[in-house]
């Protein structure tokens, strides 16, 4: 027997075992098979038990574990399910009736990744012989923040398109690979794929970045191969594992229609595609990285995780190392409130409405990690609302504004899942280069999503009196700062759930720090001094001038830089020529000649047609299927011209001429516009100037 310390790249399931694929010092790969049994865990009659364990052939033992709602532990049978028939095994079980199921939720690598404490790129310890594995040991935590990364040999592949690659025609695709890119034009040929199978035997990657790769570049590779008979390798370490594929849909969220894209997965080497990747668009690699580590997922389906999904699976970990059972359906339903209660309890964060018009010298204040502090500091979970265990306390401690209390006893699974990603996050903030910030950046946005999902209906883990507490506490918090200032002297201009813009005449930076530290001091939620506006301008209601709204503000900070709101440059269907114009202005606000200098300059372009058409192009998401659509609208006259495209999906074109009485001539696809409508975008140029400059202004 052998033994070696190495990097764990991936892990997945071929020919009933779990495959591990890992990386050393050097960049080699190793791959070893392990033989893994998941188990899952039911609570019925022992005749139920023996009469299935007999039908499908399957072990099972008798075992005590807790239960998380009754805060004790019950007597279940635990299955060995063998991990070619796990996911067929565990439909069955769930659609029984008279029976309770748990742990269905953890797959077969997760529970191999939950039980040995592993995530990929972890760093190991293995005993092994041959290409069998016997044993392995993590020597690594995923709390570190200053871990080793192994080199990993990428290759990056992107089409060449002016639209939408799933809808559009390709002048070719880049690879690139060690610093050299190359560019194919002719991408339907067997010398392209021969290429491609070359890049791939000589880089050997251990890592495919992509663009669109999971619709249009893997299918279009595997298809490809086979037409021409050409080996390109896309799994290790056979060639002949098969790519997995989950197809495209679309599905409604919170009020929206979402298109999802298909996924293609390899196998022992790692496809992230850019596109269909959350955590990638807003971090980056090693901001999914981060994100690999904290839920233990494999990096290809780490990259395809929302926030939401990311904090349930790591709340899954946490209950899993706790011993808990986890259900396979939520069972804590909402408890009976009356009208009173509601509209005490049900009214999320506290706003307060910024006065029309222009201030200077203001600082934005924010608290750190607001949301996420509140729910570890009142320890806010469902099994630890109303806890019987504490019931008996003569002053028990109850959440501001609320008549909820969370058990002192035990900690919940939610404040112990966020606890160490709140201080992680605070290392990260403190150190200024990219690769902390982008780690940070996906902590971020992990804990921002904590707290939605309290009140999230299926979230195993919370409840809407979670929710309602966490609101409410933070409603006490931010009035609590409102007051503090207020007494040292500082006005509050606008406030907004865990912000406030504070201003003080004469006040200068040493005057905010010493606030925000005193606010910080009295509140025992850590103030953040996010910059001090040279002038910040809030903005009225489009119907009303005089109307204040909130969110709707523009701001230009010591430094220079700009902060926006409610305006059409934060809008994704802006177009670029547009954004960038509103843009200028703002940084250009103060100096009214250079304003009205801008405007001229970039009418001037718009009417003189020197503006290229992909920067006037417009970006939609349609709701319906084109045939769906009953009026001729924009969004209907492009879907109509796109074959094949789906409810979610988005779209981008340029209005060619918006008066025309034929629709096909009054808008045409981003890739097709040759020329655009002057008037159309004039009028738009003019509104985001008018969204800027009011009357007040043209005055001065």
């Amino acid at each position: 027997m052998q033994s070696k310390e190495l990097f764990l790249l991936d892990t997945f399931i071929d020919n009933n075992n779990l495959i591990l694929c890992f990386i050393d010092c050097e960049g080699n790969t190793l791959f070893f098979s392990y033989r893994f049994t998941p188990v899952v865990y039911i609570q019925c009659s022992r005749s139920f038990i023996k009469n299935f364990s007999a039908r499908f052939k399957l072990s099972f033992f008798s075992c005590e574990m807790k239960d998380i709602y009754l805060n004790k532990n019950i007597r279940v049978y635990g299955i060995n399910i063998p991990v070619q028939h796990f996911f067929n095994t565990v439909n069955f079980l769930i659609n029984r009736e008279n029976i309770k199921v748990y742990n269905t939720d953890l797959s077969p690598v997760i529970q191999f990744h939950f039980k040995y404490n592993l995530f990929p790129l972890a760093k190991v310890a293995i005993e092994f012989n041959d290409t069998t594995l016997f044993s392995i040991t993590s020597k690594d935590n995923a709390m570190e923040t200053d871990y080793i990364i192994p080199p990993l040999s990428i290759v990056a592949m992107s089409p060449v398109c002016n639209g939408s690659p799933r809808h559009s025609a390709w002048e070719g695709i880049t690879v690139s690979a060690n610093n050299e890119t190359v560019f194919f034009d002719n991408i339907y040929c067997k010398d392209f794929f021969e290429a491609i199978a070359d890049i791939f035997t000589q880089y050997n990657p251990d890592m495919i970045i992509t663009d669109y790769g999971d619709p249009v570049i893997i299918p279009l590779l595997e298809h490809g191969s086979k037409k021409f008979n050409v080996n390109i390798k896309l799994s290790r370490p056979r060639e002949t594992l098969k790519v997995t594929r989950k197809k495209a849909g679309t599905f409604f969220s919170y009020g929206r229609v979402v298109f999802r894209d298909s996924i293609s997965y390899l196998k022992g080497r790692i496809h992230i595609d850019v596109n269909n990747s959350f955590f990638v668009k807003h971090s980056g690699i090693d901001g999914l990285i981060e994100v690999a580590r904290l839920t233990s997922m494999p990096l290809q389906d780490a990259a395809r995780l929302s926030p939401g999904s990311a904090i349930s699976i790591m709340e899954l970990r946490t209950a899993f190392e706790n011993g808990y059972l986890i259900p396979s359906e939520k069972a804590h339903p909402e408890r009976f409130k009356r009208a009173t209660e509601l509209i005490k309890l049900d009214k999320g964060g506290i706003f307060f409405l910024p006065p029309v018009g222009i201030f200077e010298n203001v600082a934005e204040v924010d608290f750190f990690s607001m949301y996420p502090s509140i729910i570890k500091k009142f320890n806010i979970s469902v099994e630890t609302l109303n806890c019987k265990c504490c019931s008996d306390m003569s002053h028990p401690v109850k959440v501001p504004g609320t008549n909820y209390r969370f058990c002192r006893k035990r900690k919940g699974i939610i404040p112990e899942t966020i606890e160490p990603l709140i201080e992680k996050r605070k290392v990260y903030k403190a150190c200024s280069n990219e690769l902390f910030n982008n780690r940070q950046n996906a902590i971020k946005w992990i804990l921002v999503t904590c707290f939605g999902y309290l009140g999230y209906k299926n979230a195993k883990f919370g409840c809407v009196e979670a929710h309602e507490a966490t609101t409410a506490a933070g409603r006490d918090v931010l009035l609590k700062a409102k007051d503090i200032a207020e007494a040292e002297g500082f006005e509050l201009i606008y406030a907004v759930t865990d912000s406030l813009y504070l201003s003080k005449k004469g006040a200068k930076r040493e005057h905010y720090e010493r606030i925000v530290e005193k606010i910080t001091l009295k509140t025992g939620f850590k103030l953040n001094l996010e910059g001090i506006y040279k002038f910040i301008k809030f903005l009225p209601s489009a119907e009303n001038n005089k109307k204040q709204v909130m969110n709707k503000f523009f701001g230009v900070f010591e430094n220079n830089e700009i902060k926006v709101r409610g305006l059409m440059m934060r809008r994704r269907d802006t177009p670029e020529f547009i954004k960038e114009f509103q843009s200028k202005l703002i940084k250009a606000y103060s100096n009214k000649e250079d304003v009205e200098k801008i405007y001229k300059e970039f009418l001037s372009m718009l009417e003189a047609r020197e503006v290229e058409t992909a920067r006037l192009s417009i970006r939609k998401r349609i709701t319906k299927k084109p045939e769906e659509y009953k009026n001729k609208n924009l969004n209907a006259i492009i879907a109509s011209s796109i074959p094949g495209i789906s409810p979610g999906e988005s779209i981008e074109y340029v209005v060619t001429d918006n008066s025309s009485k034929i629709p096909e001539e009054r808008a045409s696809l981003k890739q097709n516009a040759e020329f655009y409508d002057v008037k159309f975008y004039s009028d738009m140029l003019k509104k985001a100037y008018n969204e800027v400059v009011d009357e007040n202004f043209s005055k001065r």
